[in-house]
């Protein structure tokens, strides 16, 4: 029996999103007293080639600004378990007037603190404000 390549190349896509999906987790942050309306989520999941996909998604998240006055932007951080390990921004985290926002970013890392924090930059290298939102990852 010949069977047709287009239902060939639909069984190989749909098996490489199975794979590419395989380990995925949802975790919840924990939220800063500062923001204690604040509720927040983030989708873990490998990439094809190695690397952590983070889909963080907020809601009830007061403007920057209301947290901390000289603040314009959340940011998102990721720092390794490693002693000595650096943050790393990885962007900024927008958030609507409806008081909601989505990030997504990558990182190398499989093992890691993430946290969002209120700066008056998104291109700062160093965070300066205080963790509001956080969790650790830890990939298989």
């Amino acid at each position: 029996m010949k069977i047709p390549r287009a239902l060939v190349a639909l069984t190989c896509t749909l098996a490489l999103a199975a794979v590419s999906c395989a380990g995925s987790s949802k975790l919840q942050m924990t939220a800063s007293p500062d923001i204690p309306a604040a509720q927040s989520s983030v989708k873990i999941s490998p990439t094809e080639n190695g690397n952590t996909q983070i889909d963080l998604k907020v809601e009830h998240l007061a403007l920057p600004a209301r947290v901390d006055p000289a603040a314009t932007v959340y940011v998102v951080w990721v720092r390794g378990n490693d002693t000595g390990a650096q943050p790393v921004n990885l962007g900024a985290l927008r958030v609507d007037n409806d008081l909601e926002g989505n990030f997504t970013g990558v990182t190398p890392l499989r093992a890691f603190e993430l946290y969002v924090t209120a700066e008056t930059s998104q291109a700062v290298t160093i965070p300066a404000g205080k963790t509001l939102l956080s969790t650790t990852v830890k990939m298989k």
